[in-house]
């Protein structure tokens, strides 16, 4: 070992340099306190053998200096003294000092102290190593977070629509990556997909899992696939890709404001409430299905609750992190707490910060055990659409160029999938005028619908005219879907690029010619009084929608045939 021995007396600094000496220690040697600190400082000696009484500095303060020098490293200070009362040993020890020797020496009791002077470092020392290396590897697990984090945020937070004005959301991750997922997307047609997620387990598992999840649902959303069909596909690839012992409880909900119905997928999750204009509660969807990652799901378990939603309603949808959050005193807010709101003492419009006041006034100094997320949709702003949707849409101009497309689909095609995302998706693979995606599709999907629901499945839209009609309407529909045994849907499709403009040389824009025919009975159209101005049922609206929007829309044959012209620009 190096030591320094810091002692103004010279008898006793050569007793001690001999007795050292001949063990093999190096010694260093000071006749002051200051210049037994400017020896350390200079020397960086393993222990330090300190006289208390001295001129100048004495050893206390030498001591303190000492230490403050190299704090981060423990350097063992044995105090040389001829005190043996209570209070000089206490300031020994008060002062920085590790053990104390008392004059005149003893050889066998100055070794020992210093073997255990040199354990204690040598522990130190290790100690010291350990903690750089947990610094260090905790820097570059910081690092993984943030570029975790990074990704997260692009990846889930990408194309997130929460911002739309009938939204309200709050969440509170457990930790830096949240289990919960929330996640809000506006399909073809302006309906409004919204995702509330709540995956096993909390932090960076829990996002890893949100991830591909969130890329379905954007990805099908701007399809247009419904979300039954994105409940199937999700549940397929947590299957896949995760651990048996990792599901995710979700509520999918797509909100129509043009149908102003709202349909409800629930696998897991607490009930969704619906509250009226007075803040009473008036609707509860409970789950009906299985979280997602669990088992493959039937045709069953793909169906959705459908509802009529009326301008005044609110629709509240929670994790169990709101319920199951807990006080100091450990108890939980639960069901109870939460639907007290609902009791119609507050405006509607005061509910949602309400529940979070009264949420964090429960809560109080309790440490957060779960993700916790709220969201409230206002239906009576579901149209609304938030600023800068435009820009956010992908827009793909491709040279206008002429194309022919044909389908058929039979009655099984057509009560075991959705053909329409398909059909939209060629057609913009075909040709994708800029800006005219969801115009197509509400042309297409109001002519498909006609075709399938009155046309092969003869329901009667005047049904939907009351509340209860309205579910009973849908209820139908379904029945009469999973019994269609004959009967096909025939749409044909053409592309005309329009002649350039007087000063380019290049087509400006096109034509698509829409022939869409159903082996149905027919109808009269004179009968059918299809108008959009001062219409705010459920029913009567296609026709004249669709008109509104082509340039051109007739029926033929038996009014099973309907045959518009969409004309575009870039």
């Amino acid at each position: 070992m190096k030591i320094l021995i810091v002692d103004d007396d010279p008898i006793n600094r050569t007793i001690l340099q001999r007795l050292l000496g001949k063990e093999g220690h190096e010694v260093i040697t000071a006749n002051n306190g200051r210049d037994g600190v400017e020896g350390f400082a200079l020397h960086h000696p393993d222990l330090v053998l300190m006289d208390i009484r001295m001129p100048g500095m004495n050893g206390y303060e030498a001591a303190r200096e000492i230490k403050t020098l190299h704090a981060s490293h423990f350097t063992p200070i044995i105090f040389l003294t001829a005190v043996t009362d209570e209070e000089g040993l206490v300031q020994c020890i008060d002062s920085g000092g590790d053990d104390f020797l008392t004059k005149p020496f003893n050889r066998t009791i100055l070794q020992a102290k210093i073997g255990a002077m040199e354990r204690i470092r040598q522990l130190h020392a290790r100690l010291r190593v350990q903690k750089e290396e947990l610094e260090l590897h905790q820097e570059r697990v910081n690092q993984e977070l943030e570029v975790g984090k990074h990704i997260f945020a692009h990846i889930v937070r990408a194309g997130n629509l929460l911002d739309a004005p009938c939204l309200n959301h709050w969440t509170s991750p457990m930790t830096l990556f949240n289990g919960d997922l929330l996640v809000a997307s506006y399909n073809p047609a302006g309906g409004l997909h919204i995702m509330l997620g709540d995956f096993t387990g909390h932090g960076l598992s829990a996002a890893v899992a949100a991830m591909p999840v969130a890329d379905i649902f954007y990805d099908m959303t701007a399809q247009g696939f419904s979300i039954g069909d994105m409940a199937e596909a999700m549940n397929i690839k947590l299957l896949s890709i995760m651990p048996r012992r990792m599901f995710c409880a979700a509520c999918l909900i797509e909100v129509d404001h043009r149908q102003q119905s709202l349909a409800i997928w629930n696998g897991g999750l607490p009930d969704v409430l619906i509250v009226d204009g007075s803040g009473r509660l008036v609707h509860r969807i409970p789950s009906t299905r299985m979280p997602l990652g669990v088992v493959p799901m039937t045709r069953e378990d793909r169906k959705v609750e459908i509802l009529e939603i009326r301008p005044d309603y609110r629709v509240f949808l929670h994790s169990d992190g709101v319920t199951e959050a807990t006080a100091p005193d450990d108890g939980m807010y639960g069901s109870e707490r939460l639907e007290s709101h609902f009791d119609g003492t507050h405006a509607p419009e005061t509910l949602f910060h309400a529940i979070l006041d009264d949420l964090e006034q429960f809560r109080g100094t309790a440490q957060q055990t779960d993700d916790i997320s709220l969201l409230e949709i206002v239906c009576d702003r579901a149209g609304e659409e938030p600023r800068g949707i435009e820009e956010k849409r992908q827009r793909t101009a491709i040279p206008p160029t002429p194309w022919e497309a044909a389908f058929t689909f039979s009655a099984h095609t057509l009560k075991s999938v959705d053909p329409l995302p398909t059909i939209i998706n060629t057609v913009m693979n075909l040709q994708a005028p800029s800006g005219h995606r969801e115009r197509l599709y509400t042309i297409l999907a109001e002519l498909f619908s006609n075709a399938l629901d009155h046309g092969l499945l003869k329901l009667d839209t005047g049904t939907k005219k009351t509340p209860e009609g309205f579910i009973q309407y849908y209820t139908q529909r379904e029945e009469r879907l999973s019994r269609l045994d004959e009967g096909s849907i025939r749409l044909e499709l053409s592309h005309t690029p329009r002649p350039p403009d007087q000063i380019g040389t290049e087509p400006r824009g096109g034509e698509i010619h829409i022939l869409m025919e159903d082996t149905g009975s027919g109808f009269e159209l004179d009968q059918v009084h299809s108008q959009l101005h001062g219409n705010i049922g459920h029913g009567g609206r296609g026709i004249a929608l669709v008109r509104s929007l082509c340039h051109s829309l007739e029926y033929q044959g038996r009014g099973n045939r309907a045959k518009a012209v969409y004309r575009w620009t870039l």
